[in-house]
């Protein structure tokens, strides 16, 4: 699957890790919920983790770190606004190129989180519902 591309239900086969109907692992539906942030927004890792119902902030760090070329992991920061340092130069031209809010530190998160609509939340609760965890907690954001 795409990082770009909505999952469906089943989408795992035995050849993705998973019996077919198995859902989503943990790094896809991150994946899935990058892909919905639009140019110019950005979500702390910790909001990630709020709308998926699921993980925490270090749960969906580990998941951006194994992601690949196709996911826009500027658009996933600290919830100062900031990235490591190594990262800070490269983000910078995606958020020049994005027209994020940001200054030499970071973004500036008052400005550039990304506040999804009712239909973005009914995305990512389609998304959600597909991790094997059958305790959700409830969306906060």
């Amino acid at each position: 699957m795409q990082p770009s591309q909505e999952p469906q239900p089943g989408s795992l086969g035995p050849g993705d890790g998973g019996p077919a109907g198995a859902g989503l692992d943990y790094d896809e539906a991150v994946f899935a919920v990058v892909a919905m942030i639009p140019a110019g927004k950005v979500l702390a890792y910790g909001d990630i983790a709020e709308l998926l119902g699921s993980g925490g902030p270090r749960q969906v760090g580990k998941a951006m770190g194994r992601g690949g070329a196709d996911v826009t992991w500027w658009r996933v920061i600290r919830s100062n606004g900031t990235l490591p340092e190594a990262l800070r130069p490269v983000a910078a031209g995606h958020w020049e190129r994005e027209s994020t809010p940001h200054t030499a530190s970071g973004v500036r998160m008052r400005q550039a989180r990304w506040q999804p609509s009712e239909e973005d939340h009914a995305r990512i609760d389609r998304v959600a519902e597909l991790l094997p965890i059958p305790k959700r907690h409830p969306r906060m954001i």
